[in-house]
């Protein structure tokens, strides 16, 4: 392996798990979704877990590539940047759209 790839490779793990926490927060969304669609408080609970979960998720890739040199991989760290910061806002519009009436919680 040359010396460039030892270098890439941490940036590459950042952005796979970038990727990552991405794809569970999609799932997450999704979940919520469907346990509102059948109008389950169970699956809508169990939802809103993996909804928080994926925030968190968020939250540590954002530290992750906020902790990273972006010079050196500029187009591609943008990119993820902007996929990851349209994913937490989608999932706070999600969580705030999905508020408990009091008798469920």
């Amino acid at each position: 392996m040359t010396e460039v790839n030892q270098h890439q490779m941490p940036n590459r793990h950042v952005i796979d798990n970038v990727e990552k926490a991405i794809q569970v927060a999609k799932d997450a969304e999704m979940a919520v979704r469907h346990a509102q669609l059948e109008s389950n408080p169970q699956k809508l609970r169990t939802a809103l877990a993996q909804l928080e979960t994926a925030q968190h998720a968020l939250g540590n890739a954002q530290a992750q590539l906020n902790s990273r040199d972006r010079e050196h991989h500029g187009q591609e760290f943008v990119q993820v940047q902007n996929e990851l910061t349209q994913s937490e806002q989608s999932l706070d519009i999600t969580s705030q759209n999905t508020e408990l009436p009091k008798q469920v919680r």
